[in-house]
């Protein structure tokens, strides 16, 4: 990397950090929700750490398997379910624990940190969302519709930011689309489908959140047993060419002893 890429690399980073610094300082002086919403913040958090330590990993191009995380969905959710100062939390704690754990470097959790905040939180705040019990049933069908907007948004947001990372780390390697690729899409459709269901419970009954917990489990199982029918299928295909393989192998080695010369005394006292 040149010492020009460096710098700007540095200055975007820092620039991203200040910006998260001063968008959680705003959220933290939001007016408080009369609405138990700690609670809710703290299972959020948790569950999203969860996701991200666990992601869902399914058979992708080229041969490989892609790493789905739905962490973002509760992210997501929290952007229209809870206050910006609770949402600030949720995004630290997940982020924060999760990247810990897997052993990431701190500029790169300072980096997916600064941007989730600005991604997420930041749409929370200039949109005035979060919990407001009296405008669930006014107009649902257009402030479902604004809502997956807003969500979508924030969402493509966080992708940008991923691409101009990408673009300034990598350079001329960087992928034609940078951060929007097929499993990082793919990623981000499944985060906004959980999240409408997060969304949708949620402000029914906290209670109803259990479906939610009902249905990754199911969907955990229906891409592992997917998986591995996708792995069997193509150790299945890679078979008649491994057995081909190894008979050449034979052949060429066959070939091989058949050329090696012989020793002068060898012959003699095989003739004797």
């Amino acid at each position: 990397m040149s010492s020009r890429r460096y710098l700007q690399l540095v200055i975007f980073r820092v620039t991203l950090a200040v910006l998260a610094l001063l968008i959680a300082a705003r959220a933290g002086h939001e007016q408080r929700s009369s609405l138990p919403v700690w609670p809710l913040a703290a299972l959020f958090a948790a569950s999203g750490a969860a996701l991200a330590l666990w992601p869902l990993i399914a058979p992708s191009r080229h041969r490989v398997l892609a790493p789905h995380s739905l962490a973002p969905a509760f992210y997501i959710a929290g952007m229209f379910l809870l206050p910006p100062a609770a949402l600030v939390v949720v995004v630290a704690f997940a982020i924060t624990l999760s990247e810990l754990i897997r052993g990431v470097r701190a500029y790169r959790i300072v980096f997916h940190l600064s941007a989730a905040i600005l991604a997420y939180v930041a749409p929370a705040l200039f949109f005035s969302l979060g919990p407001r019990p009296a405008e669930i049933f006014f107009n649902p069908a257009a402030r479902a519709g604004l809502e997956l907007m807003i969500a979508a948004s924030a969402v493509t947001l966080h992708l940008l930011l991923r691409s101009v990372a990408l673009r300034l780390e990598l350079g001329e390697d960087t992928p034609r689309w940078g951060a929007f690729q097929g499993p990082t899409l793919i990623e981000a459709v499944y985060g906004l489908v959980l999240s409408v269901t997060i969304l949708v419970l949620g402000r029914i009954h906290f209670a109803l959140l259990a479906v939610v917990y009902v249905q990754l489990g199911i969907t955990t199982w229906l891409v592992r047993r997917y998986r591995s029918y996708v792995v069997e299928l193509r150790e299945e295909a890679e078979r008649p060419k491994r057995r081909l393989r190894a008979i050449g192998e034979r052949a060429n080695d066959g070939a091989r002893r058949e050329d090696t010369p012989r020793w002068k005394w060898g012959r003699a006292s095989n003739s004797r």
